[in-house]
């Protein structure tokens, strides 16, 4: 059995719920649940079944339990107020996350049991009243991927109609997994195996089943939700930070850092942190405030330590550096009729334009044109969110990869901000506005210069 050691001081513990299943270890089991794969975790230890508490528990922690009573892999590892101190001596435990089960974790005893973690693991049974009909496959978790829907005793993709987003609010609102991240009609290869649902939504249905059917248009819908995103901000990675857990959470902003707004950033796909906020609120007793704390390697906010706290004295935001959209790039030539190569290209001794856009987030800004020689580029000042790049005279020295670059210095109205890490109680915030240039970058447009001449341009398309 494990070895326990006493900590030099008396630690605040946790409660560890887990959700999981098949063959029980001897010294591991969960009780209290709604099976022998539900419940609180217990470790057998000098005679007796033991609680076990943690105080920073996390997903890794989750991920050994779930290992080690083979139950797939951890999805989350949330935590729940117990209500007031429960036995003392009962086990914490701190896992690196690869440990094949929970004897092989550090471990300590510990006395009061305030908190109570919860883990859920990927190959948790259903406890609602009536059977899901609706799953996504093929992602990175249970809440991203390919929709598909039970439907006349199988599962069958989801096709969706013109507008994703509906259908995809739906299935995010439904299988409790926040708001929508991202949604796309993907071109599916013909299955004559395979039947399919098409689906109608207005976006307001709490279940797919309650959307119209419509015809197969050969499209599959592909979702990814999100259990965090930022809102009363300018672009969706700039805003304060909101938790999904059941119900949308405001997270406590006095001890929010710039390791947890690391993470905010990472997990929305928009780059890294800039600048931390908060934003002060009137004190109030809620259930709906939580407190985090991120080591700022983790890969989502469930990952990290989450507290319930019953009052907040202000809200945390964050500002990444993903901020401003992606900018576009295209071509204008002389070129005409159909040409077999698909590349743009444009005719030696042609002129020819570039024109940079984007869309219209900020006023002003400046286009940088990064040409495929000598690592120079040319720069224009946007003009309706674009700027066009006049070449005369096509030579074969402007063969290659060209690419847009959008900056924009942003001004930001904040209450509270700080752009350094701190360590609470001790952090110091700056106030008033914060400025930061920011830039964002299109994808490249490879161009060819060919030596295909008007004459037989205008000889192929007669």
């Amino acid at each position: 059995m494990m070895e326990l050691q006493r900590p030099a001081a008396l630690l605040t513990a946790v409660i560890l719920m887990v959700v999981c299943s098949t063959a029980e270890p001897d010294d591991v089991k969960l009780v209290g649940g709604s099976s022998r794969c539900a419940g609180t975790v217990k470790v057998f230890h000098t005679g007796e079944w033991r609680s076990v508490t943690a105080v920073q528990w996390s997903i890794k922690e989750a991920a050994v339990v779930c290992r080690q009573l083979d139950c797939g892999s951890a999805v989350a590892a949330p935590r729940r107020s117990s209500g007031g101190p429960e036995r003392p001596w009962s086990v914490q435990i701190e896992c690196e996350g690869s440990e094949s089960a929970l004897r092989e974790c550090r471990s300590y005893y510990n006395r009061h049991i305030w908190y109570r973690a919860e883990v859920i693991c990927s190959a948790v049974g259903l406890t609602c009243s009536e059977p899901a009909d609706v799953r996504m496959v093929g992602g990175s978790s249970r809440c991203a991927g390919n929709v598909e829907m039970f439907n006349s005793g199988e599962w069958r993709k989801v096709i969706s109609d013109e507008w994703p987003m509906r259908a995809a609010a739906v299935v995010c609102r439904q299988l409790d997994c926040g708001s929508v991240a991202s949604a796309t009609n993907k071109k599916s290869a013909m299955d004559m195996s395979r039947r399919s649902v098409g689906v109608k939504c207005t976006g307001s249905e709490s279940a797919l089943r309650e959307c119209w059917n419509t015809y197969d248009s050969g499209f599959q819908l592909e979702v990814i939700c999100s259990d965090v995103k930022l809102v009363d901000g300018s672009s969706r990675c700039a805003g304060t930070v909101m938790l999904y857990d059941k119900k949308w959470r405001t997270v406590e902003g006095n001890a929010w850092s710039m390791k947890d707004a690391a993470v905010v950033c990472r997990q929305l796909d928009c780059g890294s942190a800039v600048a931390v906020t908060n934003k002060n609120l009137e004190m109030t007793t809620s259930e709906d405030d939580v407190r985090i704390s991120c080591s700022g390697s983790e890969s989502g906010l469930k990952e990290c330590a989450v507290h319930d706290i019953s009052w907040s004295l202000s809200s945390a935001g964050v500002i990444c550096s993903g901020l401003l959209e992606q900018p576009t790039i295209s071509l204008s030539t002389t070129i005409r009729g159909s040409r077999d190569n698909q590349e743009p290209e444009v005719v030696r001794g042609d002129s020819f334009t570039i024109t940079c856009s984007t869309q219209p987030q900020y006023p002003g800004g400046s286009f940088h044109l990064k040409l495929p020689w000598n690592n120079r580029s040319h720069t224009e000042t946007a003009v309706n969110h674009s700027a066009s790049f006049l070449f005369p005279t096509a030579d074969d020295s402007h063969q290659g990869n060209y690419s847009c670059v959008y900056q924009n210095q942003v001004s930001f109205q904040t209450e509270n901000y700080r752009v350094t890490e701190g360590q609470w109680p001790n952090i110091k915030w700056s106030h008033g506005s914060f400025i930061h240039n920011f830039t964002s970058e299109s994808e490249p447009l490879s161009l060819i210069v060919t030596a295909f001449s008007r004459a037989e341009d205008q000889k192929d398309v007669e």
